[in-house]
């Protein structure tokens, strides 16, 4: 076994494509984000380290990232390697604060870490990624649209808002970040009697999949289905563009978890955040 660090993603895309193209649906998180440093989406990050986990043949047998200034993320790894790979990142990126991935990989990652650095750590969110089966078009009030320029302070209030509520760091949603997928139509907003009461968005499509989120109504606005409709019609526009449709739930979020498989979406993998301290 053999692991390989690089900072260029398009570098990384290359070497790692034929392995994150057997199930794309598991490496969501990390396409998108190769996706957006390499189109530009987001702004890449000089901090960025994308590992690749070799076997004796030279093949890609495991993947794994710390980009856009995030904490480690965990795709996909070979049996046995966990420890390795977090010895590999804590030579690169020791400052990291935290460590996302499938529960035992995370799990074992976040004790190979205690271990070497003396911290402590303790799982602060759990996600579940769902995936599009038949899509139903809720009936709900009001119309979408995509979100305009003179928007965007409202999608980054709300931005930050959803991931207050769910208790995530916002790190990456910068203004311009946030401006680039306003300018490529890739946030909507579901509008009732004029004015915006939830709004969604998508990333970039990757290897025939696109991945809804950010979503978000705010509090006095819940309740209607708003936050559905707008979900469901994204997942509509996504479908007539022959992708396929997934999305992260916050497990603690009950609600999200029923709405999101009221309108058709199935539970696949869980995932947990540790934080170190």
């Amino acid at each position: 076994m053999r692991i390989e660090i690089t900072t260029d993603a398009a570098e990384f895309r290359s070497r790692t494509e034929s392995f994150l193209l057997r199930d794309p649906l598991r490496h969501t998180v990390i396409t998108t984000s190769i996706a957006n440093q390499v189109t530009g989406i987001q702004t890449p990050d000089r901090a960025a380290q994308f590992l690749a986990v070799y076997a004796d043949d030279a093949t890609v047998v495991g993947v794994a990232m710390r980009a856009q200034r995030w904490d480690v993320y965990l795709g996909e790894l070979p049996e046995g390697s966990v420890g390795a790979v977090a010895d590999a990142l804590a030579e690169v990126v020791p400052e990291s604060t935290g460590v996302e991935g499938v529960v035992a990989d995370a799990t074992e990652f976040a004790q190979r870490w205690s271990d070497r650095f003396g911290v402590s750590f303790r799982p602060s969110f759990t996600s579940r990624l769902y995936r599009l089966g038949a899509l139903r078009i809720p009936d709900v009030p009001g119309t979408p649209r995509r979100a305009t320029e003179s928007e965007l302070p409202l999608c980054l209030e709300w931005a930050a808002a959803m991931h207050d509520d769910a208790g995530i760091p916002a790190i990456a949603l910068d203004k311009a970040a946030i401006g680039k997928r306003v300018a490529a139509g890739m946030i909507w907003f579901w509008e009732r009697d004029g004015r915006p009461v939830s709004f969604a968005a998508h990333q970039i499509p990757v290897q025939g999949w696109s991945r809804i989120g950010l979503v978000y109504t705010p509090p006095q606005q819940r309740g209607h289905g708003y936050a559905s409709a707008v979900t469901a019609h994204i997942a509509q526009v996504l479908r007539a563009e022959n992708l396929d449709v997934c999305l992260f739930a916050d497990t603690a979020n009950r609600t999200a978890g029923k709405i999101y498989q009221a309108i058709g979406f199935h539970p696949t993998h869980e995932f947990v955040h540790h934080e170190f301290s």
